[in-house]
């Protein structure tokens, strides 16, 4: 499997790996709370990505190609819908209690059935429909995408492409910010000495 198939598995890979790490699945111990702080800002900037270059690059190539891909598209951006408000709960939820546990199953339980069917139903309906050419190309469109995809869910921004095309730049730009803000005040108050007792 190569061009855009095998990088959308790779990265459904990535999300269940993550997801696995942070609820102990598949033989892994349950992770102390800084690392299923890190494991869980790692799954929402990777699936917030993904699903913001799907929507730019695979359903509109879905709506087009595919016989029926409107209501392919549909549904699945109904799934993507759930998932982004979740992710968007998890990257405001600190580890190590139960809202937190729920969060994940809850974001688990999405992606059961989002990666299932975009594996499942539309995958094969694509490939089927795709030349060549359309491969070659939407390979491309993704690469390019994703270097520029926001690391945040974003569920209020529309899913036209016409209308996030334009928005991503500046989405993204403005989480990377974000980003590196965040790391900064972690870093100073790691690095801050101890205050005296009054």
């Amino acid at each position: 499997m190569t061009g855009l198939p095998a990088a959308l598995q790779e990265e459904h890979d990535g999300i269940w790996k993550l997801l696995d790490s942070l609820t102990g699945g598949a033989g892994a111990p349950e992770p102390n709370t800084a690392t299923q702080r890190h494991l869980a800002q790692q799954l929402v900037a990777l699936q917030s990505g993904h699903e913001f270059s799907e929507e730019l690059v695979v359903w509109p190539a879905v709506r087009r190609l595919c016989a029926h891909g409107d209501e392919l598209v549909r549904h699945a951006l109904g799934q993507e819908r759930a998932l982004k408000r979740a992710l968007n709960e998890l990257a405001h939820i600190s580890p190590g209690g139960q809202e937190f546990t729920d969060c994940v199953n809850m974001i688990a339980g999405h992606n059961r059935s989002h990666l299932a069917y975009e594996q499942n139903e539309v995958w094969p309906r694509l490939g089927d429909s795709m030349s060549d050419a359309d491969a070659e190309q939407l390979a491309r469109q993704w690469a390019a995408t994703r270097r520029r995809a926001p690391s945040r869910p974003h569920p209020h921004l529309p899913t036209h492409p016409s209308l996030l095309g334009p928005a991503s730049t500046a989405v993204a730009a403005f989480d990377r910010m974000r980003g590196l803000l965040t790391r900064r005040a972690t870093a100073r108050r790691r690095d801050s000495p101890p205050r005296a007792a009054d």
